[in-house]
Order: C-alpha cells, then structure tokens, then sequence
C-alpha cells in the first residue's frame, strides 16, 4: 500500500466574491472542487495515478490518497503472484496491475487472471521480452497473453493465453514479419490454433532450384481432377532438408483462372504444364489465340475438341465463343441441366459426367484480341462507305463477340462443367478487364518476379497481402519461372513453375509425348508423323508443311461457321462485299489482303489465312471523280 497527501487550501472565494472556509466535507461544490485538484495532482505525480481519497483531514487542511492495488504478494525470486484486490478482478485492469508491480517487483506480468483473482510475474531475459513484445504487437494483444520460452534451437515456444485463439487467415501476414524481425529473415513460424502453440522457428532463407522437374509420373492421377498442380511453393525456410509442396488451382473453389503476365515472363512455360495435366483427365478442350500466337499451341492440337480451335482469324475466334455461349444457354447441356434441376457439375451422376464430361477454355492474349472492340448497332450504306470502314466495323464486330460472349462464360458457365483459362499481357479497363469483369475470376496469377505495379494491381484482388518475391532469389539467379498467385480458399504464395523440357527436348515435345503414352491420339494421327513436326526444323530439313495443315484442319472452326454464329458480321460482311464491287478496281491475282490478322476479307472467305495488312484495306483503288462524288454526298 502507498499513501500520498496533498494539501488543501483553508479558504476559498465564493461565487459572491467573498472568502469563506473551504469544507469539502460537508459541501458538495468545495467536494468537487477538491476531486478536480485531485486529478491534477495525480497528473503532476505519475506514482500516485492510481490512489484513491482515504479520507480528508479538516484540521491540517490535508486529503490522504492511498494506493491499494493488492491484498498481497508471495512467491520468490522466480516467480510472484499477487492477489488482486476485489476492485481488479475485472479485464480491463491488467494495463494498471502491471504499470504498478511490475517497477516493484522488478519483474515482468507473464499472466494476468482476474477472474481467479491473481496476477503472475516472472523476470524475462531482454531478448525474451523482445520477441514477447513484437509478438503482442503484431496480433493486437496484451504481452501478458502470450508466454514467451526459448527452444533449443534458438527459437522461441509461445504459448496464448486461453482466452486468446491464434488467427490464422488475420494474423498469417503479421506473424512471418514478426519472426523476420525477431530473428533474420529465413526465419518463419507454424502455429497450432488449437492449443494455443506458436512456435517462432530459426532457418535459412527460402529458395528455389535453379529448375524444378515436371512431375510426370503425376499425370493422370484421380485427385488430379479437380486441382490442376503447375510448380511448386516457396518454402517456409530454406535449408538441406527443404521439401517443395506442389502449387495447385484447386477448381472446386473457383472455376476461373486470370494468368498475367509481361512477354519473356514464363506464361508458356505456366500455361503448358497445366494444360499437360488437364489433358490428362481427358475433358474437352477450346483454345482461342491470335493467329501469329497459335504456335504455342500447336503440341495440343491432337486433344483439342474438332471445332474448337480459334486461332486462325478474329472470325473463328469469335465463333468459338458464340457456339460455346449458345451451347450453354440453349444447347443441349443447357436442356439437360433444366430437366434434372442440376445446379453443380461436380454433384451431377457419374454417368452424367461421362456424358458430359469437363470443358476447359484457354483465352491467350485476350488484351490483343478485343482491343479494337465495338458494337455495331447499324450497317451503313455501302453506297456511300469505303470498304475500309467496313474492314473496322467487322473486325470491331468480332472482337465485341469475344469480349462480350468471355464475359457471359464468366457469368454462366461454372455449374455446367466448363473451367476457363484467361491469359493477358495487360489487365485494365483498356484491355477489356475492369474491375466487373476481373472480380469474377476466384483464382489469379501474375508471372515475372518484378512486374509492373499496374499489372498487379490489375490482376490481383488483395494486393496487400499478397508475398514478395524474396530478393535472395535474384542473387541466386533462380528466379525464371517465378510467379505469385492469389487463391480463393488458399493462402497466397510465391511459386516456380516446373520445366519440362531435358534430354535435348523442348518441353513442348516431352509434354505431347508423355501425353501420346498416357491418353493416346485420335484415329487418323500419326504418332511418330505427329512429334516430327514438334521438333527443331532448319533449311534443310522444313516442317512437314502438308500434316501441319491436317493437323489444324481437323480441329478448326471452318470461316462460313464461325460467320454464321453471328447474324451482325453476316450483315457487314455482305455490306462489305458490295462496297467492294462500288469502289474498288480488281487486283490481278490472288485475294485481296485483309484488314487484321487473320481477319479475311469478305472476299476472301474460302483462304481465311490470307496476308495481313495493319489498318485500311491496301487493295483499294478508286478514280478521283468515284471518290468526290463520294465525299460530295
């Protein structure tokens, strides 16, 4: 107990003007005048913060405050338990318990009880006190919930008090910080959020192999279905006995991946390793890519679904997506899913699933694909337009139908068994990626280990939590192949992904031929003729040019289809067609070229990979009187 006096003043001025005794005693208006001269005295004298008035001694003109924290104290040197007084049985007096005893006992509070009416203090080394304090800060808690002790292998076991439960979606962030900072970086932490355990755990810091070797001997396998591995985790720590857990999308979360990346960042490497395990679960497969692109493709080919190959033009890439739109909203799928009520691909009858199995879709350079995008709400007179001005409405036509018609796959597709795979370089509002559509993607990739900073503010949702690429793996040189991916129902991590290439194979050729071993080709393929055209080729010895065009004919969407999917680019291929007979002279061999890669002309609907010039129609000729009677009106 401690006491403190504080003297007061014999008189004092009345409202009146006139000076009377001061009684605080008796008076109520001197009482409160006296508390408030208290509350200063207790500021001016940090000590005496928590006495309380005893009683007032009228005589000496003297208030006695007392200090009365405790019953009493017991223990030794090791450690103290003080009883709390019934006035500090309550939670919110642990701060007051431990500013007072704790410079007394010279001591820390390692437990603060209330409700059993007592307080623990034991002495704590510096750098225990430390790691206890910078914990207690980083999980918004008291230091006294949470026991501090030392491992034998320089760590620290700490221990929650019971009313406290360890976090670990909240605090994951807040605590690999915290054991960088108690200990150097390498250090990490696992948690127990049962018994209350967090264990703050020395190690070197974590790293990748320079390459990291495709699992093969996983392809196919049953669990494989439904969570797609493309590498593996930056480990907790590093160290000899390191061990790599495979990165996976797990589709049962979310149907929809968004992949970005910057050209030379690894999206092929990323994007073939998953398609190598998709495969390998023998769904149906629609791959959409820019004409000059579809090569990184092209090892696939045997496993695309006939008719799903958009990669030959604007126009069957669009097509593509309105068969598949239509499919899902008025075909068959779309019957059968009404009729057995169906609300989920993954609670459908096995033999469901058999009959319509997984539909996976791979959008590559999609910011390319829409990025002349409009909608054409009327045709003009082909009287009165250049036929340049047609080649932009078609092509802006078509690239409406892939933006639009992506956006209705985002939207309708998941319970119908359909998974999609959107690859951009770029990923903002320009690109056809705003905040409406990207929201809708659950799982999210961006490869490089420095990328822009608009690109992962595009890509990712929580970029806040999201880990950084430790600089460690640039020093190293280990960071190809490197990425980070925001999961729905995961943490976030830092990955690499995993080659597949060796034995002086591209990767592409290991992929299609561990495949050929596993699923098998289609009647009419070739194995041996197939992987021929998969390995390098020189002056004198070319690609088999003639089984090259077999193999994309037998999946691509043909021209006339892929036009017919939408009534719009008929209408403005016809318009088309007849400002090209008003306008323009005949050229004198060969189609005329078109106006966007692997968009055709109208006239040339049956060479759909016709040469491709940027911007207006190159083979338009026009007599000056033609064009000012034109111009005129």
């Amino acid at each position: 107990m401690r006491e403190f006096n504080y003297t007061f003043p014999a008189t004092v001025r009345a409202r009146d003007g006139a000076v009377v005794p001061f009684d605080p005693v008796h008076d109520g208006s001197h009482r409160a005048l006296l508390d408030r001269q208290l509350d200063v005295f207790r500021r001016e004298h940090p000590e005496a913060a928590d006495a309380r008035l005893e009683w007032i001694d009228m005589d000496t003109h003297t208030a006695k405050l007392v200090d009365r924290p405790v019953a009493s104290s017991s223990g030794d040197a090791r450690r103290r338990i003080v009883s709390l007084a019934p006035a500090d049985q309550k939670a919110n007096a642990g701060e007051r318990i431990a500013r007072v005893w704790e410079p007394r006992l010279h001591m820390s509070m390692t437990r603060f009880e209330p409700y059993e009416g007592r307080a623990v203090f034991e002495p704590l080394t510096a750098e225990q006190s430390r790691a206890r304090r910078m914990l207690a800060d980083a999980w918004g808690i008291n230091p006294w919930d949470v026991q501090v002790s030392p491992r034998d292998d320089g760590g620290w076991r700490c221990v929650l008090s019971p009313h406290i439960v360890f976090k670990p979606s909240k605090w994951d962030a807040a605590t690999r910080e915290a054991a960088v900072q108690i200990g150097r970086y390498g250090w990490t932490y696992e948690a127990d959020a049962k018994t209350g355990v967090v264990d703050i755990i020395p190690g070197e810091p974590p790293t990748f192999l320079p390459s990291h070797p495709f699992p093969f001997d996983r392809l196919g396998r049953g669990g494989d279905r439904d969570r797609t591995p493309f590498g593996v985790m930056l480990p907790a720590r590093g160290g000899d006995d390191v061990s790599y857990e495979p990165a996976c999308i797990d589709w049962t979360e979310s149907s929809f991946v968004l992949i970005g990346g910057e050209g030379g960042s690894g999206k092929s490497v990323l994007v073939n390793g998953m398609l190598a395990s998709i495969i390998a679960q023998r769904p149906r497969l629609s791959i959409i890519d820019l004409s000059n692109k579809a090569t990184d493709y092209y090892w696939c080919r045997p496993w695309v679904t006939p008719g799903q190959w958009g990669c030959e033009g604007i126009v069957q890439a669009a097509g593509v997506l309105n068969r598949l739109v239509d499919d899902i909203e008025h075909g068959e799928r779309a019957r059968v899913w009404r009729e057995n009520a169906w609300q989920n691909w993954l609670d459908i009858p096995r033999w469901a699933k058999e009959q319509y199995p997984l539909h996976y879709i791979v959008i590559d350079e999609y910011s390319s694909l829409v990025d002349e995008a409009m909608t054409v709400k009327s045709i003009p007179n082909p009287e009165r337009t250049l036929p340049a001005v047609f080649g932009q409405l078609f092509t802006g036509q078509a690239e409406n139908d892939i933006r639009s018609r992506t956006l209705r796959l985002l939207r309708t597709a998941r319970a119908q068994g359909y998974r999609l795979i959107l690859i951009s370089q770029t990923v903002n509002d320009r690109s056809g990626l705003g905040p409406t559509t990207r929201d809708l993607f659950g799982q999210r990739i961006v490869m490089g280990p420095n990328p822009s900073e608009s690109l992962l503010r595009g890509v990712f949702h929580d970029l806040a939590s999201m880990p950084d690429v430790p600089e460690n793996l640039t020093e190293e040189g280990v960071t190809k192949g490197v990425g980070r991916a925001e999961f729905t129902g995961q943490p976030s991590c830092v990955f690499k992904t995993c080659y597949p290439g060796g034995d002086g194979r591209s990767d592409t050729y290991r992929l299609a031929a561990a495949l050929v071993d596993l699923v098998g080709l289609p009647d009419g393929i070739d194995p041996a003729r197939f992987l021929r055209l998969l390995e390098p080729h020189g002056e004198d010895d070319p690609v088999d040019a003639e089984y090259m065009r077999a193999m994309t004919e037998r999946i691509d969407l043909d021209y006339g289809t892929a036009l017919r999917s939408d009534p719009i680019l008929v209408a403005l291929k016809d318009a088309w067609d007849d400002a090209r007979a008003q306008f323009e002279t005949p050229q004198p061999t060969g189609d005329a070229p078109s106006s966007k890669s692997g968009t055709p002309s109208p006239s040339a609907s049956a060479a759909p990979s016709a040469p491709a010039v940027d911007g207006a129609d190159a083979g338009l000729v026009m007599d000056a009187a033609a064009l000012d009677a034109l111009m005129r009106g």
